[in-house]
């Protein structure tokens, strides 16, 4: 009876949101001030915060469910029973964090795609750094492993919080 009790309620959990097709297109008005700026918090979250693994492949600035989240993923590939590492490169963790304190929400386990497993020579923060992020100007909402012309680069997305415009650069 407990276990199909348990199976209930796994049941009744809402499925992991997909993240939207272009980044910033769920913004329902300006960000928030309590927002975290990437470029003040990626250095640190790897000794300070379970929420999001290291190293960081991918991020990005979503509103999910009336909540400003950050979509962070990053290589996990796995432990086994004993909590020995298992070897599958392509494993990865995709956390939403909450965008204003930085604690997990949710989690789950996703493939790399060929561009993060082939990674760039800068860090995610590095990227975050270029992105020119300063208050109260652009703000980075994303940062994609994309291939380009054979290389991988950083696809770093901005938001113009006075225009509302998103823009696109890559670094790499």
């Amino acid at each position: 009876m407990l276990l199909a009790a348990l199976l209930g309620l796994t049941a009744c959990a809402p499925p992991f949101p997909e993240p939207p097709n272009t980044i910033g297109a769920d913004y329902p008005g300006a960000i928030p001030v309590s927002v975290a700026w990437p470029s003040d918090w990626l250095e640190g979250v790897p000794g300070e915060s379970h929420a999001a693994g290291w190293p960081i492949v991918g991020l990005q600035l979503e509103h999910v469910n009336g909540r400003w989240m950050w979509r962070v993923r990053n290589p996990d590939p796995g432990r086994d029973i004993f909590g020995e590492s298992i070897t599958e490169p392509d494993r990865a963790r995709e956390a939403l964090i909450d965008a204003s304190t930085l604690t997990l929400v949710d989690e789950r386990h996703v493939v790399l795609t060929e561009a993060e497993l082939a990674g760039v020579e800068m860090s995610a923060y590095e990227a975050a750094q270029l992105s020119g992020e300063v208050y109260p100007g652009p703000r980075l909402i994303g940062l994609t492993q994309k291939s380009e012309d054979g290389r991988t680069v950083w696809e770093i997305t901005t938001y113009d919080t006075e225009a509302g415009v998103v823009s696109v650069t890559t670094a790499g």
